[in-house]
């Protein structure tokens, strides 16, 4: 199914394939054409030539059109996307947060917490630049935010030991990496 941007680029790209081949024809005519006939066929020639001019432009419209309309259906998926994916990090946050207040877990946890709810919440709330980069960058950001929930999840429920040293040190650096793909996004 096409939408009305890419039929607007296909019919102008049509007249602009239709005005070369009239170009064209009318160019090869001219060498077999009396003088007067000649200056005729070439005020024809660059009337079709300027129209040409002004359809590829439109054409060129039509077409940006288009790349901006599938960029913006590509925002929107992501958006959605990052939203489903920014629950985990914000879910992980506010836990740990909780469990820090009732005294379950140790003054060393919020060094998890507080980062990664702020990630999950800049992940989930904050507006998607408009360049592919920018959603690219987002996109990242909201896989390594749930990477770092489910790591600090993780950490938290096994018992203590080299387990959970290795599950926390993943967990901050993923978290770290959260936190850069914001900022760059930022930039």
């Amino acid at each position: 199914m096409t939408t009305a941007a890419e039929d607007q680029r296909d019919q102008a790209e049509a007249r602009v394939s239709a005005l070369r081949r009239q170009l064209r024809a009318g160019l090869a005519e001219l060498p077999a054409l009396a003088d007067a006939e000649r200056t005729q066929a070439l005020d024809v020639l660059v009337a079709r030539a300027e129209n040409l001019l002004r359809t590829e432009q439109d054409a060129e419209v039509a077409a940006e059109q288009v790349r901006l309309a599938r960029m913006e259906s590509k925002r929107a998926v992501v958006q959605r996307t990052v939203l489903y994916l920014a629950v985990a990090p914000v879910a992980a946050g506010m836990v740990s947060g909780a469990l820090l207040l009732f005294g379950v877990l140790g003054v060393a946890w919020v060094l998890f917490a507080l980062p990664l709810l702020g990630a999950g919440l800049r992940i989930a709330f904050g507006p998607i630049g408009p360049t592919p980069l920018m959603v690219g960058r987002r996109l990242r950001a909201a896989y390594l935010g749930a990477l770092a929930a489910v790591l600090t999840t993780v950490a938290l429920l096994v018992p203590g030991g080299t387990a959970e040293t290795v599950l926390v040190v993943l967990a901050a650096v993923a978290t770290a990496a959260t936190a850069a793909c914001l900022v760059q996004e930022v930039r």
